[in-house]
């Protein structure tokens, strides 16, 4: 194993790490009060939305791992929603990558869907990753219970641009209760 392989899953490690200690902060310290609230920012400036009580639904991935929805008091925004997921590398490694979004539309349907990137982050080595992905969830008919996928990909380029690793949760399904 090269001296690079052995940085990169070294650097893996430590985010391993951080990833499971900040999804533990993030279970223990999640609002779900009145009084919670995430900020967006607009064109005006930050807007400020709130939870309301009685809208936050926790549940499971396949994963296994705990999903946090919350919605505003009308259900036809997602606030914020949170998850942790494990990604598999195409090196053979694996970590765990928390992700999050703020301020998304629920049709009235009940669906609501989004998807961002590549977005490109340059490491201090020279090196660059891609990140991507995409969250898409439905609410039931009685409006109790939420389901969903969700999917993120991390592409890893040395300096000189060619793709190192691939790291990929696959699509993985949540479900969601009130």
């Amino acid at each position: 194993m090269s001296n690079e392989s052995v940085k990169t899953l070294r650097r893996r490690g430590w985010r391993v790490m951080g990833v499971g200690v900040a999804a533990t902060a993030l279970v223990l310290s999640w609002p779900t009060g009145p009084t919670a609230s995430a900020g967006t920012a607009t064109m005006s400036g930050p807007r400020t939305l709130s939870a309301a009580v009685g809208n936050t639904f926790g549940g499971i991935s396949a994963q296994g791992q705990s999903v946090i929805v919350d919605l505003n008091s009308t259900r036809r925004k997602v606030v914020r929603t949170a998850l942790t997921l494990e990604l598999a590398c195409t090196s053979g490694g694996e970590f765990w990558f928390k992700d999050k979004y703020f301020d998304l539309a629920v049709t009235r349907r009940g669906t609501f869907r989004t998807s961002f990137g590549p977005t490109t982050e340059r490491n201090d080595d020279g090196t660059t990753s891609d990140y991507s992905g995409r969250i898409a969830g439905s609410l039931n008919d009685t409006r109790t219970r939420l389901t969903g996928v969700w999917r993120i990909v991390v592409v890893d380029h040395d300096a000189a641009g060619t793709v190192t690793d691939t790291c990929d949760s696959g699509l993985v399904s949540w479900k969601a209760k009130n």
